[in-house]
């Protein structure tokens, strides 16, 4: 029999009495995986090579720990394949406080179970250094402990914890004294926790650069243009601005560019000197298409842009759709492409589906019957 106490605060948490599920003071590692955890045996295999157990009382403790707390032989199997690691951790010095804190402070039960078995790596995370002072945080920022586990159980939400650093409340007073919702600040919270640990100084100017480009701070763009810039030189920027320019654009329209669709900046220098080409040289777009559709910058050219593009070009030479059809074109759904681009004219023009297909392989030709 095992008894775990754990004492936050000079107060007993709970008490865990376990027992090992397997007398056996030893066996092999995939056999502990198939038996106990239900692995398949290929994944076993896979797992052993980085974890070698050579007798069964800590992982026994270790599982019976996660199952105390309500995660099931499926979720703790997730969990090994992702961190094997985990399963010959501490159960008392580095596993327990940190469930046990997740628990008394609102993320318990499913949403518990789901942050773990998402990002295990959380357990490795320092409790003292790391968690407490993140929960702290966001337990200023955000009206609820449901909040925070609505946070933390968001797509990439744990990365706050992984990424925390004291700098993000100073940041966040800047975003709310510049009227950003605090939808946006959550947003910003899950998808780049990274930024709102910028220097807090650069931080406020990176704000008042962006208002001064013409951000609306109440759009979600507003947040993605900081994020940009947060994430990019001086240097960097002037570099790609350069690439713009080569191409005949004033520093007006790029920024204008910018405003609408900041994500684009995110790209290469290459990547964007490849869609200005084509764009311009080829479809002999001007700077104000580009802006009208800037999302065309992030569409791939393999399986989207080149092949219908193609097709447009000899609809527009036949006579039969408008250079404006271009924009609207490139950017639709597949289904409602095929049906009003291919389908429409398929009959005016039989080597129309030749032409898609030449630059787009893989797609059978009963897709165009829509």
């Amino acid at each position: 029999m095992f008894r775990f106490l754990l004492n936050s605060n000079s107060t007993l948490l709970r008490i865990f009495s376990f027992r090992p599920l397997s007398s056996a003071t030893a066996t092999s590692t995939v056999d502990y995986l198939t038996n106990t955890l239900g692995f398949a045996r290929e994944s076993a295999v896979a797992v052993a090579e980085e974890l070698n157990i050579k007798t069964t009382t800590r992982p026994d403790l270790v599982v019976q720990l996660f199952k105390s707390y309500g995660f099931t032989p499926t979720h703790i199997a997730t969990i090994v394949s992702k961190h094997p690691s985990l399963l010959l951790a501490d159960p008392v010095k580095t596993l327990a406080p940190k469930l046990q804190f997740f628990s008394n402070n609102g993320v318990s039960g499913s949403a518990l179970v789901h942050i773990v078995s998402a990002d295990p790596v959380i357990l490795r995370r320092s409790l003292q250094n790391q968690i407490i002072p993140c929960i702290s945080f966001l337990k200023k920022v955000l009206p609820t402990d449901h909040k925070i586990a609505s946070l933390l159980t968001a797509k990439r939400g744990t990365w706050v914890v992984h990424k925390f650093s004291e700098k993000m409340v100073p940041n966040i007073e800047t975003l709310r004294s510049h009227g950003v919702p605090e939808s946006n600040i959550l947003r910003m919270l899950i998808l780049r926790p990274r930024t709102l640990s910028f220097n807090t100084g650069a931080f406020k100017g990176i704000l008042k650069r962006v208002k001064e480009m013409g951000f609306d701070e109440n759009g979600l763009m507003f947040i993605h243009g900081v994020c940009t810039l947060c994430g990019m030189k001086k240097a960097k920027w002037e570099s790609k601005v350069s690439v713009f320019r080569s191409f005949g654009w004033g520093e007006e329209e790029v920024i204008a560019l910018f405003v609408k669709q900041p994500k684009f900046m995110n790209s290469s220098e290459a990547r964007i000197k490849k869609s200005l080409d084509f764009f311009m040289n080829e479809l002999h777009w001007m700077p104000e298409d580009i802006s009208k559709y800037p999302i065309v910058l992030f569409l791939s050219f393999e399986k989207r842009v080149v092949p219908r593009s193609r097709v447009l070009q000899l609809l527009i030479e036949k006579g039969l759709v408008t250079r404006r059809s271009m924009g609207r074109a490139l950017i639709i759904p597949e289904d409602q492409f095929l049906k009003v681009f291919m389908s429409s004219y398929e009959k005016k023009i039989p080597e129309l589906w030749e032409i898609y297909q030449s630059n787009k392989v893989g797609l059978p030709r009963s897709a165009v019957s829509v």
